[in-house]
């Protein structure tokens, strides 16, 4: 079978179903991520995934194999997200036992007490994103809970290096304020 992504996109191009499926399987976990963490329902964000992938199949045509194939979904994926959550004007919730699946990346080298509290910070911090302007929650939510370098963050919103650090920087101080403020008990 097909492992080369270059391959995989090529092939889904030309209408192959199952490299399509492998695409869907490779890249769903990460725009299912994308989407919660945007909207905060777990319904909305399958629904989402879904439109993104539906999307996708219909615009493979017009992928241009000179950029990253990455850059060009979790863009379509950020969008996606977000006018679906302007359109539906929902506020953001997280419940606490969802936040495990927000993660892209999955650290299980640590200790229980460890995980835990990492999760019950995540959780809180989660909660605390609704207090950010739509584009510090993007850089945020790209860079610092899915993981991606702040180059990758600047292709994938289409802006300068600079405009995702001011961004980041700005989140990060409204995080920590409101964190301070609220959840004392974090606070070292």
């Amino acid at each position: 079978m097909l492992d080369n992504k270059a391959d995989l996109i090529t092939d889904a191009r030309q209408g192959d179903l199952a490299a399509f499926g492998k695409l869907i399987e490779k890249h769903g976990p990460r725009v299912y991520s994308i989407a919660y963490q945007i909207t905060g329902n777990s319904a909305d964000s399958q629904d989402i995934a879904q439109e993104i992938f539906i999307k996708l199949h219909g615009a493979l045509h017009k992928f241009n194999h000179k950029y990253r194939f990455t850059t060009w979904l979790y863009r379509m994926a950020v969008n996606t997200s977000i006018d679906y959550q302007r359109k539906h004007a929902r506020r953001m919730d997280y419940p606490l036992e969802e936040i495990e699946s927000m993660s892209a990346v999955d650290d299980s080298r640590s200790n229980p007490e460890a995980l835990h509290e990492r999760n019950e910070l995540r959780g809180i911090i989660s909660r605390l994103i609704g207090l950010l302007t739509e584009k510090q929650r993007e850089v945020f939510i790209l860079r610092d809970l899915q993981s991606f370098s702040t180059p990758e963050v600047s292709r994938i919103l289409n802006c300068s290096q600079i405009t995702v650090r001011v961004h980041l920087g700005s989140a990060r101080t409204r995080i920590k304020t409101a964190l301070k403020q609220y959840y004392p008990e974090f606070n070292a």
